[in-house]
């Protein structure tokens, strides 16, 4: 009779034998080109969709993807988005290339791991494929830590260096406008970039994106040091309807054409250099953002092409305030820059210069133009 010992070594390698012979669907999935240890498994919750051979509609179908099913992803998502309905609901996300756990390959539409409650309304969109399909996966990854950075701003200078790489992540996105606005829903990305504001051009059939100062306006109340709040207070001066960024600022107008005018003449100018320019005791920390307003008030006084709302007899008034009072803020250049135009302002036919636009003088017929 075999020993205790014997039955227990016997009875161990049996069990070892059996252990081996089970599929390990991890080690199978990596062989097939996924190790699933790295790749994302994502998990199909909705019915009635299929693994199809290329990335949108007319794919050719692979397999259905039946509720419960794992895949991989391979980390590659489609440079479009497609608009499906699907039991009543409606949704607009884009293709991702996937593998099915016995190596089969293709593309799957997102929403098939979307969740969706009780109600049987659909969850939060996965951003981030979304941003990866349109924009690429570095730029997608630069949006999500320029957002995680908005969450951990603990201090002013935080926030102003913040809002800085706000309009470079802008200027970027736009450089992309034409790809990103033709025929694609464009105002999900307000979720995806809180502090941007999306905004379709009817003209060109595209669109913008505008600074959505209210997010940073939040933070600056919760941050030490009163530099970000007297920031933002400016910017809300200069976008006061409703504290987001505009292509007419406060000292601007536009008429019935949508044609901006400028508003020297109101004391608007004058008021906000003047802001600005206590605004200097933080020039370190605030130095390229009151730059910015800078330039953009001396533009839409001196600028050639800029008209003028009011009567030149009140534009002359308010610009002989500004170089009497003298503000630092405008620098050597820009005392030289508004004496000039101011000069100019003596003779505005020679220089086609226009001025009192409110009369409607400039509008076919002399019709007065509808004022804002």
């Amino acid at each position: 009779m075999p020993s205790m010992k014997l039955l227990l070594l016997i009875l161990s390698l049996f069990c070892l034998a059996l252990w081996s012979c089970q599929p390990d669907n991890d080690k199978a999935a990596g062989q097939a080109g996924v190790d699933a240890r790295e790749a994302q498994a994502l998990v199909v919750r909705q019915p009635y969709f299929q693994l199809l051979e290329e990335p949108g509609e007319e794919g050719r179908p692979l397999q259905e993807l039946l509720p419960g099913a794992i895949v991989y992803s391979l980390g590659q998502a489609s440079g479009f988005t497609t608009r499906l309905q699907r039991e009543g609901r409606t949704y607009n996300e884009p293709w991702l290339l996937v593998q099915t756990r016995d190596g089969r390959q293709g593309w799957a539409y997102a929403a098939a791991f979307l969740e969706t409650d009780e109600t049987g309304s659909i969850g939060l969109s996965p951003l981030s494929w979304r941003l990866r399909a349109l924009v690429g996966t570095e730029l997608a990854e630069r949006i999500e830590a320029f957002n995680q950075a908005f969450d951990t701003i603990r201090s002013e200078k935080a926030l102003i260096h913040h809002l800085s790489t706000a309009y470079l992540l802008r200027d970027t996105l736009l450089e992309l406008a034409s790809s990103l606005g033709s025929g694609q829903d464009i105002f999900w990305l307000k979720e995806a970039l809180p502090v941007l504001s999306p905004f379709r051009l009817k003209q060109e059939g595209n669109f913008y994106l505008f600074i959505d100062f209210r997010p940073y306006l939040r933070k600056a109340a919760d941050t030490p040091g009163p530099a970000d709040d007297q920031w933002m207070a400016f910017c809300l001066a200069a976008f006061p309807e409703d504290s987001i960024e505009y292509f007419f600022p406060s000292w601007t107008i536009e008429d019935a054409r949508q044609k901006g005018h400028s508003l020297l003449g109101r004391g608007i100018h004058f008021t906000l250099l003047k802001r600005l320019d206590k605004l200097l005791v933080f020039k370190d920390l605030l130095g390229e953002e009151i730059g910015r307003f800078r330039g953009l008030l001396l533009n839409d006084m001196t600028a050639p092409g800029v008209t003028y709302w009011e009567e030149r007899e009140k534009a002359i008034a308010e610009l002989d305030s500004i170089l009497a009072a003298d503000f630092a803020v405008l620098g050597d250049k820009g005392k030289i820059a508004l004496q000039a135009r101011r000069r100019q302002f003596e003779e505005p036919d020679q220089y086609g210069i226009q001025f009192n636009h409110r009369s409607g003088i400039y509008e076919p017929g002399g019709v007065e133009v509808q004022k804002k």
